[in-house]
């Protein structure tokens, strides 16, 4: 068996003229983009492009971002997908740790490339062949060789090379078209960075459905409820902040969202509230768990369970998932807090070049998520958070995503973080980063509102006040050791 590259030539012969992309006025049908790989393949193939050579890409969404994607699996070398949002020191560790032959880009980082300093190939997206309908480049592939190298989001420090198989995002996509049921006649709306693990996953899911990608040129909400209005879109899939901002968007009431049969999100816990907004508007909106380590995918809650609010699902298709003690690896009882474990084909190989990290994250063909949760009777699993966020006051637990949860359900409340503090009393004290709305809401009501619904040692002691959005990474996971530092200066 070929690479992912597979899904579009096959989609090419048994639906040419169905439409794989749509972004702003380009479109490319099945065949159109297959004609579009095989003639970069064979520019790459005549740069020394070989099987296992690293190809780096750095683009903005675009045609020419799924070019360098199945161009390089078809080749049989390792894609790896640089953050469009790096800084030039980061770029440069990039390209040199990943050990990256050439660079596919565009104009538009030339200044960032030429600030890196990276001593690498490049090849610009203006350089890019004409596709010939005579060209046929084979495949070089497999499934069993290594695919992706995927750099991971940085919340822990130095951002890791994580390597994965050309069949991982096989059995990641398992999940969207076993479980999620995409079909070729789906069309789905994102805002998603494709340079990202979950824009990865999104792109090659709907490769493996035949089904149609239409790239949004902006997370701007009323210009993804346009699209899903004049494209007839079936899916909608973001991160919990597009979706956030979708229902507060003024359009959000009235948008015609007949078509739309499912949203999806994940990367960052979903609040209760913004579930439920999607339910009322008849829109089951599902969450799910992955890591870039596990390709992105882990858990997934299903449409018809939707109204499970604040659960995160179950394993996805081809995933098994368990939670044990940290200290003994013993599995736990049903609702206890332990470590998430997840076992499948589509974890990692192991970090590039760091078989120490490789082998404390990997073991007994489990991997070691870091991430807390905890599983019901019934098999859904629910996330508390990492275990590097878990605060430990007066030697109780406190898991921030539980009370994360409580704070976003009091109004005026647009988003909470919640974080340890040194104590000398406690060890730890609990406190509460919010971002209100257009009225503040007094610290006291918000602490009050936490003592109905939490045990009192899980409440904010202190609640800090922020204008604008929390810092989040490019994926958007809040980054709450920029916030301890910031409440740790405020005193």
């Amino acid at each position: 068996m070929e690479g992912v590259d597979a899904w579009v030539r096959k989609w090419a012969e048994i639906n040419r003229d169905g439409v794989a992309l749509t972004t702003g006025d380009r479109q490319l049908t099945w065949a159109d983009l297959d004609r579009r790989v095989d003639a970069l393949a064979h520019l790459l193939k005549e740069r020394g492009i070989a099987p296992g050579d690293r190809v780096g890409c750095l683009m903005n969404n675009s045609p020419e971002f799924l070019d360098a994607l199945y161009a390089t699996s078809r080749l049989g070398a390792i894609f790896t997908p640089l953050n469009i949002r790096y800084a030039a020191p980061e770029l440069d560790f990039a390209v040199q740790h990943a050990g990256i032959s050439l660079i596919l880009t565009e104009e538009a980082f030339r200044p960032l490339i030429t600030e890196a300093g990276a001593d690498v190939d490049l090849l610009w997206t203006s350089q890019w062949p004409e596709p010939r309908p005579d060209l046929r480049v084979d495949p070089a592939g497999s499934w069993a060789d290594d695919g992706f190298l995927l750099f991971t989001s940085g919340t822990t420090g130095t951002p890791r090379a994580v390597l994965h198989a050309q069949e991982a995002l096989l059995w990641g996509s398992m999940d969207a078209v076993m479980i999620h049921g995409y079909r070729s006649e789906d069309k789905l709306v994102t805002a998603l960075p494709l340079c990202y693990t979950g824009g990865l996953n999104v792109a090659t899911s709907l490769a493996h459905a035949g089904a149609e990608l239409i790239l949004a040129d902006s997370a701007d909400p009323q210009h993804l409820l346009g699209l899903i209005e004049r494209h007839h879109a079936t899916i909608f899939h973001g991160v919990p902040t597009m979706c956030e901002r979708l229902v507060a968007s003024e359009n959000w009431p009235r948008a015609d969202l007949s078509s739309l049969r499912l949203a999806r999100t994940g990367g960052a816990p979903v609040s209760a509230a913004l579930m439920e907004a999607f339910a009322a508007r008849g829109v089951p909106l599902t969450q799910g768990y992955g890591l870039t380590e596990s390709g992105g995918t882990g858990l997934t809650l299903p449409a018809r369970e939707a109204r499970h609010y604040g659960k995160t699902g179950r394993p996805t298709f081809c995933v098994e998932a368990k939670v044990v003690d940290p200290e003994t690896g013993a599995e736990v009882a049903p609702d206890q807090v332990g470590e998430i474990l997840l076992r499948g084909r589509q974890i990692m190989r192991g970090y590039w070049n760091e078989p120490e990290a490789t082998a404390g994250t990997l073991r007994d063909g489990w991997l070691w998520t870091g991430d807390l949760g905890s599983v019901d009777p019934e098999g859904l699993f629910t996330i508390t958070g990492r275990s590097k966020d878990l605060i430990v006051t007066g030697g109780l637990n406190v898991y921030p995503a539980e009370v994360e949860h409580v704070l976003t359900r009091l109004e005026g409340i647009l988003e909470a973080a919640v974080i340890g503090l040194p104590s000398q009393r406690w060890g730890e004290e609990v406190a509460a980063v919010v971002v209100a709305g257009g009225s503040n809401v007094p610290e006291q009501e918000i602490i009050e509102h936490c003592r109905r619904h939490l045990a009192d040692y899980k409440c904010p002691k202190r609640v800090v006040f922020v204008q604008g959005p929390l810092p989040r990474t490019a994926s958007g996971k809040v980054v709450k050791r920029e916030l301890a530092s910031y409440v740790s200066a405020r005193g």
